[in-house]
């Protein structure tokens, strides 16, 4: 299966980009725990390899574009002696029992969906405050306590990011300036408005502050309309043409980032950039806030009714006749914005 003394392990998560990087303390905990060497190779769909790819402790990088059928027979070959699936879907599962053929043992995530529905609907929290790290982290339970192996190593499970040495640099200076803010939201009720987003902007221009306008081809109007509003600012649009890693190395060269509840948040966990997070349909009772992120960032969560959130689990729903996100006022998250400035200043 693999040359003597090496334990060969596949970790299987393939969406969304949050979720990758959510899993990267899950890498190094397997290095700390499995004793002699380790190879990791890490399954993931092609959108989101940018998170991986180059990531510390990951021997190999596997994608897919449809189903696993372009990947299987491949894996079969090669053999593994663990799989640690932490989406525990239909996909993973078809490799996890093709697998299973050649003796690999699999450890799955328990995702506590009946939890996560309790809250949901009847705002009954079972969850316990557990973050969704810790529940990838657990599924490592059977080796012993992944927190506790990571802590040997002076390791204290942040999430990280392949290194971005590639990616422009920002000029002296530069770095503090520049305000990051990611339009983006793969569901509705997790977007800030547009509104907002107008707001926001108009007051960085007016401190003279650089905007960097981030997220897919589905903002690139927003964007591209945000940015002719101020032709006399620094608003530069991203939206649509920057890769993942370029938008990674846009986010740790800002002096702060404005994000939703998204994949950019957790990438400015990562990247520990100070952020102002902007909460809407879903909640970080959850387990899904911000995990070890710069200790100057705030959370702004929507004004009343103190019941009733979360809306739903993924942000694809909202109870409210005022949506979610547009409680969290403009002033509100201008006001945050001010005050991680003001304390990060160099």
């Amino acid at each position: 299966m693999s040359q003597s003394g090496t334990i060969r392990v596949l970790l299987i998560r393939f969406s969304s980009m949050g979720d990758v990087i959510l899993t990267s303390p899950v890498v190094r905990a397997l290095h700390a725990m499995l004793e002699g060497g380790v190879e990791v190779h890490f399954l993931t769909k092609s959108a989101f390899v940018d998170a991986v790819d180059g990531l510390e402790g990951v021997h190999k990088v596997w994608s897919i574009e449809k189903t696993t059928a372009e990947v299987e027979l491949d894996l079969v070959e090669l053999g593994f002696h663990y799989v640690v699936d932490l989406h525990a879907n239909a996909r993973s599962a078809f490799i996890k029992r093709a697998l299973r053929r050649g003796n690999t043992l699999d450890l799955t995530v328990n995702k506590r969906s009946l939890e996560k529905m309790l809250l949901v609907r009847f705002g009954r929290d079972r969850l316990g405050g557990q973050h969704v790290v810790e529940r990838y982290l657990a599924t490592l339970d059977p080796f012993g306590s992944a927190l506790s192996a990571l802590g040997g190593v002076e390791d204290n499970g942040a999430l990280r990011l392949p290194a971005l040495e590639a990616e422009p640099r920002p000029a002296p200076g530069d770095k503090g300036h520049r305000v990051a803010l990611a339009l983006g939201a793969a569901h509705v009720g997790k977007a800030v408005p547009r509104a907002h987003w107008q707001e926001v902007v108009a007051a960085l221009v007016a401190q003279g502050r650089g905007v960097d306008l981030i997220g897919g081809p589905a903002e690139s109007a927003l964007a591209t309309a945000l940015s002719a509003q101020h032709p006399e600012g620094d608003v530069v649009a991203h939206c649509g043409t920057a890769s993942w890693k370029q938008t990674f190395a846009i986010i740790e060269q800002a002096g702060a980032l404005v994000t939703g509840d998204t994949g950019a948040m957790h990438a400015g966990a990562a990247l520990k950039t100070p952020m102002v997070v902007v909460w809407g349909c879903t909640s970080p009772a959850l387990g899904m806030g911000p995990w070890l992120a710069h200790p100057k960032t705030v959370e702004l969560e929507p004004a009343g009714p103190e019941r009733k959130r979360p809306c739903s689990r993924l942000g694809d729903k909202c109870r409210h006749k005022v949506r979610c996100p547009e409680r969290v006022s403009p002033a509100r998250i201008t006001a945050a914005l001010e005050g991680v400035l003001s304390q990060t200043a160099p």
